[in-house]
């Protein structure tokens, strides 16, 4: 049974594979924001499977990890669901991301699938210093754990990520080994996907990672922000085009992304800060 295999010394691979294969296959992006009538989402697993793997969407973290959460659970795994906060630009942000523990033959394992480009590849140990690969390229990412701050809260455990071991570490996000339940999270989701001063709300972004067969891993991401269409593989980056307008947009959601918006999901971004102008029609 899949349940015995989870638990075993085979548990780690079939996790690190679920998790590669899951990363290759889903983007990662905010479009139900823009594009629909009501510029909301819906983190019921119900409607996160519908967007997900019926209609071959993706989505940002709360959507995406909860799906793979949901989805965990009911293959056996012992996982638990957390709150992060996101220290790219601030180290006193507010709770504004979603990340699983997975716990394999007493070993506990950071498992996040939608963190954008520095998302790791593979499941993380909770141990201190500890470097995983990025793939199979030079990118590196570890865990560190900082002491708490006084005698009262407990310690934080903080992703960090780097390009080549020639580059300094970047702070991604810190957790703490507290459990999140499904309207915690809910609460989060309302605000960054409503304030106006979150990035969701007024920048498209849709990335997906590039798989290679040939390795069998992970080797660069191909990445539209607003209107660029970018790929990087391995160390080297390249633009691949400008969206001129939303008839542009959408081709490439399709072409590159496998992503097709219905006439009225494209409709929904008429008047908003994030539509493309440049004859825009859908007659």
């Amino acid at each position: 049974m899949i349940s015995d295999v989870v638990r075993s010394k085979d548990g780690l691979q079939y996790l690190s594979s679920l998790q590669k294969y899951h990363l290759a296959a889903i983007p990662f992006e905010n479009l139900s924001l823009h594009y629909s009538k009501e510029h909301t989402n819906s983190l019921n697993p119900d409607d996160l499977f519908e967007k997900i793997v019926i209609r071959k969407k993706g989505g940002y973290c709360f959507e995406s990890n909860s799906l793979f959460g949901v989805m965990l659970r009911s293959l056996g795994f012992d996982i638990v669901s957390v709150g992060a906060r996101v220290t790219l630009v601030s180290p006193s942000a507010g709770w504004d991301h979603q990340v699983n523990l997975v716990s394999i033959a007493g070993t506990t394992y950071l498992v996040d699938v939608a963190f954008g480009a520095s998302c790791p590849t593979r499941p993380m140990p909770l141990v201190h210093g500890q470097i995983s690969r990025w793939g199979a390229t030079v990118a590196e990412t570890r865990l560190t754990f900082q002491d708490p701050s006084n005698a009262i809260v407990q310690g934080l455990w903080a992703l960090e990520h780097r390009v080549s071991p020639a580059n300094e570490w970047t702070p991604s996000y810190t957790f703490a080994l507290t459990e999140f339940f499904p309207k915690d999270f809910e609460i989060m989701n309302y605000a960054v996907r409503s304030q106006p001063t979150s990035f969701w709300t007024y920048s498209i972004l849709c990335l997906r990672m590039i798989f290679d067969e040939e390795v069998d891993d992970i080797t660069g991401l191909l990445v539209l922000q607003g209107d660029r269409l970018k790929q990087r593989i391995h160390t080297e980056s390249e633009t691949l085009m400008q969206c001129a307008d939303e008839h542009e947009r959408v081709e490439v959601l399709e072409k590159h992304f496998g992503i097709h918006l219905s006439h009225a999901e494209q409709l929904g971004i008429l008047g908003t800060v994030t539509q493309l102008k440049g004859g825009f029609s859908l007659i």
